[in-house]
């Protein structure tokens, strides 16, 4: 009943172009000037990760920027970009991770790539599936194209729990900005729950 309970999404996704993507377009593009974040707020049941630059350490595939360099997770086969926002958890679940941009369009498993740039290029499936890399990663990035100023919300969804693999999940979200980290902030999400943790507004 578990196993039918992950069937509504398909194994195949994002994941497959990762590789091709950050060959072609890891680094910023230097004619595009960078966005600035001009701020952000997370809800209040949100814990803020903190950074300690003073001590960087070797880059885990975690939605943290460990080696405090501005990308999250760099080598880990997902993308980075003019912004990035990387979601992970903790258990074997499928959590889903949705980002609104200001005309109202939102990127997710569902909606993989914008005009304006943005696409999502890792898309985890906790253990729905099989083997997959980096399972419990959703890493979403805008490349070549500015990203519009304006307000963006990052929301994460607990999709369902696979193969009794589940239960409360921490998630870890992430959002760099023009190559810095904006802010590392981590909740905890309950089967079913669907909650926005974050908003920020560049420009």
């Amino acid at each position: 009943m578990l196993l039918l309970a992950c069937s509504g999404r398909g194994a195949d996704g994002p994941a497959s172009e990762t590789a091709r993507e950050v060959s072609e377009t890891d680094e910023v593009p230097s004619v595009v000037e960078p966005p600035t974040l001009v701020s952000i707020v997370p809800i209040a049941t949100a814990e803020e990760v903190p950074r300690d630059c003073s001590n960087p350490v070797e880059e885990s595939c975690n939605a943290i920027d460990d080696d405090c360099d501005g990308v999250i997770d760099d080598g880990c086969g997902y993308g980075t970009g003019l912004m990035q926002v990387t979601a992970s958890w903790d258990t074997g679940a499928d959590i889903d991770l949705y980002v609104t941009g200001p005309l109202g369009d939102t990127l997710s498993f569902q909606r993989l790539s914008t005009p304006s740039g943005a696409r999502v290029d890792h898309s985890g499936r906790g253990e729905c599936v099989g083997e997959m890399p980096n399972p419990q990663i959703e890493n979403i990035r805008w490349v070549g194209t500015r990203p519009m100023d304006g307000i963006y919300e990052v929301e994460v969804h607990y999709w369902g729990e696979c193969v009794g693999s589940g239960g409360p999940t921490n998630v870890t979200i992430s959002v760099a900005v023009g190559r810095r980290i904006a802010g590392q902030y981590r909740h905890s999400l309950l089967p079913g729950e669907r909650i926005r943790v974050v908003r920020f507004v560049v420009q």
